[in-house]
């Protein structure tokens, strides 16, 4: 029976991020010059498993995760120093080496997303720092809060990224698009809002969704959808002159909209273009929700885009398990390498946390799709200290702790509300109305 239940758990790990491969990386880095007490392996697996569930990612407390998991006292002083920049440089390469390895999907796309290479959302999130970081990493509300950095994350199967900034840099500058969103749908929130990105993407054959910015106010040339009676005229008009006046529930016209092009050959050129606007109408505020996108009126009604535009809070559901879960939050350290390589450490738990969703998701076979993202991060984050001990102890010591743990995970990853739809079903086929429908029968 236990062999029909393993995941192989400390394989999957250790293969995942073998500790030859950290070593290398280490010393490649810096962070190894010669052997030494502490394990650079059992070391990097302590930042990204060492903690408790809704705790804060302290020094004190991974050195103490370290003492118990692999058995080697350290001195305090010895462990902090170990947080200085080249660890920064090992743990940023290893979150892109991971990166790569999780590049090929577990899931395929269906649906509404059926038709697309890839899906890639993009988003930040603010993390507050000590004011003695605030000329390394300057906030924007420096009247509570002096310093921040920004954590920006491209999320996709075959696209995905990291990268920290001060709270001050803009989202947009962080992104960059090329040849490679050919075939995919990219999801942007407003910090990402620009024509001229909207336009690189449909240059180079790709699709984007993004919220319409509050105060844009585009000149519409073209009706999708038309109503019956006396409807108010929309086509010539600017959309801030008639949304007000509007009582469709279904808003789908062309826009016509004036940028900048990039800089090229010390020249910048103005430039004009068209883009599908889509607003659906809220019923409880009167207020539109509106979309600006290339997706093609015939595939796309404009609720299937309002619906797909949903799939970009899985990269909110990812900021919240990094910081409800995996502990990144506050940092209460001063030293800016401390600070980053935790915060490079909380994105490696997640890496790693994904490794193991998919080997578990293939082991439930059928009943893998009530293992939401939300609900696995929360069981993993109380079962960290257990699995860190299982992947640096010796085999023949932890082998009870693997059955237990293996089990745990096999059986409450499963959200017990057996309909619920996901996310993602949500989106690809309207599950949350078939679900409603469900219960209402």
């Amino acid at each position: 029976m236990a062999r029909r239940q393993s995941i192989g758990l400390r394989d999957r790990l250790t293969t995942f991020l073998p500790g030859a491969l950290v070593r290398d990386v280490a010393r490649e880095t810096g962070f190894v010059k010669r052997a030494r007490k502490i394990d650079p392996v059992a070391f990097v697996w302590t930042l990204v498993l060492g903690f408790s569930c809704g705790t804060e990612r302290t020094i004190a407390g991974l050195r103490r995760a370290f003492e118990l998991a692999s058995g080697c006292a350290v001195v305090p002083s010895t462990f902090y120093d170990r947080f200085n920049e080249a660890l920064v440089r090992c743990l940023r390469a290893l979150v892109g080496i991971a990166i790569e390895r999780l590049a090929v999907s577990s899931r395929d796309l269906g649906g509404a997303l059926a038709g697309f290479k890839d899906l890639v959302v993009t988003d930040s999130t603010v993390i507050r720092l000590s004011e003695l970081l605030a000329k390394r990493f300057p906030g924007c509300r420096t009247n509570h809060t002096k310093a921040a950095l920004k954590l920006h994350v491209v999320m996709g199967a075959g696209h995905r990224s990291v990268k920290i900034t001060s709270e001050r840099e803009n989202d947009g500058k962080t992104f960059q698009v090329g040849k490679w969103v050919k075939g995919c749908l990219l999801l942007f929130d407003l910090g990402y809002f620009r024509y001229q990105l909207f336009d690189c993407i449909r240059r180079n054959l790709g699709w984007f969704v993004s919220r319409l910015k509050k105060n844009a106010n585009p000149k519409i040339v073209a009706v999708h959808r038309k109503w019956r009676g006396r409807s108010v005229p929309v086509v010539g008009e600017r959309l801030q002159d008639v949304i007000a006046r509007l009582q469709r529930e279904v808003l789908d016209v062309e826009i016509e909209v004036d940028f900048r092009r990039r800089l090229y050959g010390g020249k910048r050129s103005g430039a004009t273009t068209t883009f599908r606007l889509v607003g659906i109408k809220d019923d409880a505020t009167g207020e539109y929700h509106l979309y600006v996108t290339n997706l093609p009126v015939a595939d796309f009604p404009a609720e299937t885009v309002a619906r797909i535009y949903r799939a970009r809070w899985s990269v909110e559901l990812l900021f919240k398990s990094l910081k409800s879960d995996f502990a990144l939050e506050d940092m209460p350290s001063a030293n800016p390498a401390v600070v980053e390589a935790l915060v490079y450490a909380s994105v490696l738990t997640w890496l790693v946390s994904q490794e193991l969703l998919r080997a578990v998701r293939r082991k439930l076979a059928l009943g893998a799709r009530r293992v939401t993202e939300r609900r696995w991060t929360r069981l993993l984050g109380g079962l960290a200290l257990l699995i860190l001990r299982i992947v640096i102890g010796a085999p023949r010591a932890v082998a009870d702790s693997v059955r237990l743990v293996e089990s745990a995970l096999l059986h409450e990853a499963r959200d017990p509300h057996v309909n619920r739809p996901s996310l993602i079903e949500i989106v690809e086929n309207g599950g949350l109305q078939r679900h409603a429908a469900a219960l209402a029968g």
